[in-house]
């Protein structure tokens, strides 16, 4: 059973690494019955549960029933939470055209020779952005400005007038 054990746990561990740090591998699809996650959480437990079972000298049928026990309980609440992160997630994603028209304060200078850097506020979120003038202006940091377009990455703006606030 050791060899089990391990075998197990030599391929539920790097999966489940490689799911923290590459993203989520459970995308519907023909495992979406059974999530990869849960079975990746399954291996990986059952075969740490019984290593270390057999290292500390206990019988050979209550390693394999503690195992499997611990094995189903961790996939059970891997899928559940796993369901719950994903329907309580927010893409921090921002569109282009969400972006066109938000005003935004210049905090390097922006000018027709060197793009600057501009902060706008999204939804309660900062994001500093590369930007040049529209109009060829030079426009100093500290000033306000709208977002008249993005292209390739690169906020197109405007300087506002003095009598219009960035709130």
């Amino acid at each position: 059973m050791t060899g089990l054990y391990l075998f197990l746990l030599a391929a539920g561990a790097p999966l489940l690494l490689w799911m923290v740090f590459a993203g989520d591998a459970d995308a519907d699809g023909p495992m979406s019955v059974i999530p990869l996650s849960s079975l990746a959480f399954v291996a990986a437990s059952f075969g740490f549960v019984g290593l270390v079972g057999g290292a500390v000298g206990a019988t050979a049928w209550s390693v394999f029933v503690t195992a499997l026990l611990v094995a189903l309980v961790s996939g059970l609440m891997s899928t559940q939470a796993f369901k719950w992160i994903r329907s309580n997630s927010n893409s921090s994603e921002v569109m282009n055209a969400e972006l066109e028209g938000s005003m935004a304060q210049v905090i390097l200078e922006i000018s027709e020779a060197n793009r600057g850097k501009i902060v706008v506020e999204l939804a309660g979120a900062r994001e500093q952005m590369t930007a040049s003038p529209v109009d060829g202006s030079t426009i100093k940091a500290n000033e306000r400005v709208v977002i008249v377009k993005i292209e390739g990455g690169v906020a197109l703006v405007a300087p506002l007038g003095p009598d219009l606030k960035l709130e």
